[in-house]
């Protein structure tokens, strides 16, 4: 996963608390981390897990460094996610 410190630009945030888990934020986990290290960003993007964002729902939540962001499904937060990076860049 990312690396946390000076030398990650980029924060990215997930929920994994028990609404978030419910509706599939470890396998959203998962999938940001392939994502990063497909992408060679391991040392740029800072990738964490929160247990709660208190913003319970019919969502999954994240964040993208202090932007909150709801997804309804992975394949939807991994296209944001992308967008996201290319922004950044």
């Amino acid at each position: 996963m990312g690396v946390e410190g000076p030398e990650a630009q980029v924060k990215v945030t997930v929920c994994v608390g028990s609404s978030c888990h419910v509706r599939g934020s470890r396998t959203l986990l998962e999938r940001f981390a392939e994502i990063i290290n497909a992408e060679n960003l391991d040392g740029q993007v800072a990738l964490l897990g929160s247990f709660c964002m208190e913003r319970c729902g019919e969502v999954m939540n994240w964040k993208f460094n202090d932007e909150d962001i709801s997804s309804h499904g992975v394949e939807e937060a991994e296209e944001t996610l992308r967008s996201k990076l290319r922004e950044a860049s």
